[in-house]
């Protein structure tokens, strides 16, 4: 694949449907199985299997806090991490927001931030990132905490308001809006509503439509100033 992807996660989110049973990992400086729960880490390396580690770079180690980092030290920090990059995923899960910190707190705030903006580097421009949205199942291996499917409208609901602000901000946030009603509820006509355009896992790991819906994202970004956007997550 022609483009470096940057991976923004909860790394132990454990709200996630199970992979497996055990995990071949570093305890104690062994590597050894280790039987515990399936967290979203987990997912993000089903993704570097498909995409490749080379293509890949990662945001939240296990256990980075920020809380002793200002603003600019984030800023720096994440230069190194995305600034190579033209893509960012976000692994969107059930328990990737914490509710008990505030979103200045928690990277994957930091991270959307910083991939749409445009910031001059050295010699060089930072330009936008893509931002693709991929959506994981939870506990019960279904996408209903997210997805609500109206058959009766042929419509998909997304239940967005329990995400971060910055990608609430930049969904559904096209300038030129067309509309259906039905049953009394507006729904979007436009083909790319969003600038930051979400889908479910299965969907993006099958085959390889993973490079469909990145070129997608890449796509929507192009068109960047249909989009109403917002780089701010205060």
């Amino acid at each position: 694949m022609g483009r470096k992807v940057f991976v923004s996660y909860k790394y132990a989110d454990e709200k996630v449907a199970k992979l497996q049973d055990a995990y071949y990992e570093e305890l104690n400086g062994r590597f050894q199985w280790n039987y515990r729960p399936t967290r979203v880490r987990d997912f993000v390396d089903k993704l570097q299997e498909k995409i490749g580690n080379d293509n890949i770079n990662l945001g939240e180690r296990d256990g980075e806090s920020l809380e002793d980092f200002s603003d600019q030290q984030i800023e720096t920090h994440l230069k190194k991490r995305i600034r190579q990059c033209s893509v960012t995923i976000v692994m969107i899960s059930k328990g990737m927001k914490v509710s008990t910190e505030t979103e200045n707190k928690q990277w994957i705030p930091w991270e959307v931030s910083y991939s749409l903006r445009v910031v001059p580097t050295g010699g060089n421009t930072k330009q936008m990132n893509a931002v693709l949205g991929v959506v994981l199942p939870d506990e019960t291996g279904t996408y209903d905490w997210y997805y609500r499917e109206n058959p009766n409208c042929n419509s998909v609901t997304h239940l967005n308001s329990q995400l971060f602000k910055i990608l609430r901000d930049n969904m559904f946030n096209i300038l030129e809006k067309e509309f259906r009603e039905c049953n009394g509820t507006k729904i979007h006509t436009k083909s790319e509503p969003s600038l930051i355009k979400t889908v479910k896992w299965d969907d993006f790991m099958q085959s390889k439509n993973y490079e469909y819906y990145i070129e997608k994202a890449v796509e929507i970004k192009d068109d960047s100033e249909s989009y109403d956007i917002h780089v701010n997550f205060d």
